[in-house]
């Protein structure tokens, strides 16, 4: 037989259920893969850790709370893909391997030489800092083991650490990394905290559900008394539940659950096989209504009807549990990690013959387009954008705000999930003049806020949006605001290791652009808020400049500011140092590392050294506006911002003891809670990899 694995032959044959069998644990090559780090292996997160919006896809590989450490590629394949965001992953690479999967590695900082100069050419000549680089196979060919990058905490992260996943490279689905093999001992069951139990006649949004703690008992978890009586004839469960692994006390998320009736098995999931474009059906997955009001994370045994994730494998219409009598029935729900370790929740459960709560009527239906029509507010929501029946709650109430032209118009319960973009209509109630009629939004008002431009459609205003809320319209003809560069006619920045700026805006910012002598200079959006230029760039030669910056928002209102500046000659005399309006960047305390010995290599030729690498400035500093200075970042006598010095090694064979010498340490903040999930899917695994939700 082939050493070649036939990936989505194996998945086809393991993956299909049927009632004999509802699920077959899928059986991938072990070994295959590597640790992407040589760290001691560890993770802060696993697939499948709940996260709002999303399934987190993949493993957060722990860096030991610092940045710049060596990333590796996993095995033997190349460079597909490259791209950068704000959020998201920020920084990631994609390798894609002969055996049909391909690696995700995010939130990373440089990537090694050849591939940074080849990713920033391509930003150039594209005038882009965002970046979806698909690259040929030929091009960056990589061996298991080979440097690829240094880690990071960009994009969507919280703290330090590499984002790793597996991807079906034929169906752009995540596999479960654990499933592959890991170096990490585990042989720790999952945790049972607690049980819900919902009557499914009715939505799961219109109710309050019973919950029960669970206590261990004869080596099984159970509730108090063993047994539950209810008049409910229809209903499900959900658990409260989580995993940890030896030598940790990190609370991951569980691989499945099953169902079980008097023995016969009804439902079960399992987070092992998930495409980006499904994994906002996490929102279904759990009790949305409970967290959304504060409460705990309960996972449903049992689909909701509007569910299409294809995590769960049941027995259609007879997943639910039915109680047609008041006979004594027992209910065992089997919680596993993927590493095969099982706990058990044992109950009883009858029904009291106490009759049942009345069937509630319900406007929209799960499965089926829905459509709302009042005299000056629509909406439309296309099919499967609802997981449960529901009632739409709609209201208006005049408003008196600032430049409003519309009534507010309430739309469902900000704790009843969406799964897609559904359409809003709105009839302005106030005069708009022409020169206004282009310089509408809509805003959208609930747990967060939404802002779109508004679309003309007759004499509606139209635009797209993913949450329930309030919806009002506003004129919004006021330009965004951007800070200075400096003080002075001409800006000096000779002492300057980075430009900022934060511009600001009322409804928000759509599009930035920065240019020094008419020409696109870029400038990064990593965290989404401050736009920033470091000097290390090298594309501002010594001279007198002219930096021009335009800002559009939402609206398409435009502002445009120009500055002189000086950078690397004595400014004029007249001139007022620009350092006198810098941020000043807060010290950053510098890990020095042990010396290894190197491996023997030739550097390639014009490959930047380590001693031409900088290390990555504190996510802390201060940003506000204008420039930070490099004079200010020093501790112990030396500039997180400057070169290091002492090795002459070329950056793509660096050991982990010499990588980026001076790591700079970051803030200890859990990248689990930080982490978000990007974008809309592609048809490709590369594309795909634009999208996320960490």
């Amino acid at each position: 037989m082939s050493k070649k694995i036939l990936l989505p032959l194996v998945l086809l044959l393991t993956g299909i259920a049927s009632f004999g069998q509802l699920y077959k644990k899928p059986v991938y090559p072990q070994g295959y893969f590597r640790w992407v780090t040589n760290l001691k292996p560890d993770i802060v997160a696993n697939m499948g850790e709940l996260r709002p919006n999303h399934w987190h896809m993949g493993l957060d590989v722990r860096t030991n709370q610092v940045v710049n450490q060596n990333v590796y590629a996993a095995a033997d394949g190349y460079i597909s893909f490259v791209g950068i965001e704000p959020l998201s992953w920020g920084r990631w690479i994609i390798i894609t391997h002969p055996n049909g999967t391909s690696t995700l590695y995010g939130h990373l900082n440089d990537f090694r030489d050849d591939l940074e100069k080849y990713v920033t050419d391509h930003q150039y000549e594209t005038e882009s800092w965002q970046t979806a680089l698909t690259i040929p196979p030929g091009r960056f060919p990589v061996k298991k083991g080979d440097f690829i990058s240094f880690s990071g905490t960009t994009g969507g992260s919280g703290g330090p650490h590499v984002h790793w996943e597996v991807i079906d490279t034929r169906s752009s689905r995540r596999l479960n990394p654990t499933l592959f093999g890991t170096p990490i001992i585990d042989n720790i069951p999952p945790t049972a905290l607690k049980l819900a139990m919902y009557d499914r006649n009715n939505s799961v949004y219109d109710q309050t559900p019973v919950q029960y703690k669970l206590a261990k008992s004869g080596g099984a978890y159970t509730v108090t008394g063993g047994i539950i009586n209810t008049s409910l004839n229809k209903l499900s469960f959900s658990i409260q539940a989580y995993d940890t692994r030896n030598g940790t006390g990190n609370q991951d998320g569980i691989y499945s659950a099953r169902l079980f009736v008097d023995g016969i098995e009804k439902s079960s999931f399992y987070i092992d096989s998930i495409d980006y474009a499904d994994s906002r059906y996490m929102n279904c997955q759990v009790d949305y209504k409970m967290v959304s009001t504060g409460g705990s994370w309960m996972q449903h045994i049992s689909k909701l009807p509007g569910d299409l994730s294809g995590v769960y494998y049941d027995l259609g219409p007879n997943n639910l549990v039915s109680l047609n009598d008041t006979l004594v029935h027992n209910v065992r729900i089997d919680v596993a990690d993927a590493d095969g370790n099982l706990s058990t929740i044992n109950f009883n459960i009858r029904n009291n013959g106490v009759a049942a709560p009345p069937v509630k009527a319900y406007e929209w239906q799960a499965g089926r387009p829905n459509r709302l029509v009042k005299s000056s507010f629509e909406a439309n929501m296309p099919l499967n954008a609802i997981y449960d029946k529901m009632n739409t709650g709609y209201s208006s109430t005049p408003s008196a705000s600032l430049n409003s032209v519309s009534a507010r118009h309430k739309l469902g319960e900000t704790y009843i999930p969406v799964h897609s973009n559904f359409e809003v209509k709105i009839k302005p109630d106030k005069y708009i003049s022409p020169e206004n009629r282009n310089k509408i939004v809509i805003k959208r008002v609930g747990k967060n806020t939404t802002v779109r431009k508004a679309v003309w459609s007759g004499e509606w205003l139209t635009a797209q949006f993913r949450d329930f809320g309030v919806f009002e319209a506003f004129i919004d003809n006021a330009p965004p605001s951007v800070n200075a560069l400096g003080s002075g006619d001409v800006v000096n920045l000779n002492k300057a290791a980075r430009i900022t700026f934060t511009p600001t805006d009322n409804y928000g910012i759509a599009d930035f652009r920065a240019e020094l002598n008419g020409k696109w200079l870029r400038f990064t959006n990593d965290k989404g808020r401050s736009w920033i230029y470091n000097f290390s760039d090298g594309r501002i030669p010594a001279g007198q400049h002219e930096l021009t910056v335009i800002v559009t928002d939402i609206a398409g209102n435009v502002t445009r500011r120009s500055w002189q500046l000086v950078r690397g000659i004595n400014p004029p005399a007249a001139t007022t140092s620009g350092a006198n309006n810098l941020v000043e960047e807060e010290p950053v305390r510098v890990i020095k590392k042990t010396e290894v010995a190197p491996k023997k290599e030739t550097a390639r030729p014009g490959a930047k050294t380590s001693n031409s690498k900088k290390t990555d400035t504190k996510n802390g500093t201060k940003s506000s506006s204008k420039v930070s200075s490099k004079t200010t970042a020093k501790t112990s006598g030396k500039s997180s911002a400057k070169k290091t010095s002492g090795s002459a090694k070329s950056s793509t064979a660096k050991k982990e003891s010499t990588a980026k010498n001076g790591t700079t340490k970051k803030a200890v903040t859990s990248p689990k809670t930080a982490e978000k999930k990007a974008g809309t899917k592609s048809g490709t695994t590369k594309a795909n990899a634009t999208k996320k939700k960490k």
